[in-house]
């Protein structure tokens, strides 16, 4: 696999976004996250921000990283 540079400003841009899909009522963002469950989590909003682009190859690691941004920022904001 071939890492590829990931423009942070599209990160935070793309993490707080009212378009992209919240994980938040799901139920497994609701109290404590095991790692698998922050994975699967992780993979379903990487799908949806890829699906906006009409899964367009070549952004696969910067839809994981925001993916997994939100991810992490919707735990917290429940877990508060």
């Amino acid at each position: 696999m071939v890492a590829s540079k990931v423009d942070s400003s599209k990160v935070r841009q793309a993490s707080t976004s009212a378009e992209t899909p919240s994980v938040a009522g799901t139920p497994a963002a609701k109290g404590p996250q095991s790692a698998e469950q922050l994975h699967q989590l992780t993979a379903v909003a990487a799908y949806y921000l890829a699906e906006r682009r009409n899964f367009e190859p070549g952004h696969e690691m910067e839809d994981w990283l925001i993916a997994e941004a939100q991810v992490r920022a919707e735990v917290a904001m429940t877990s508060t």
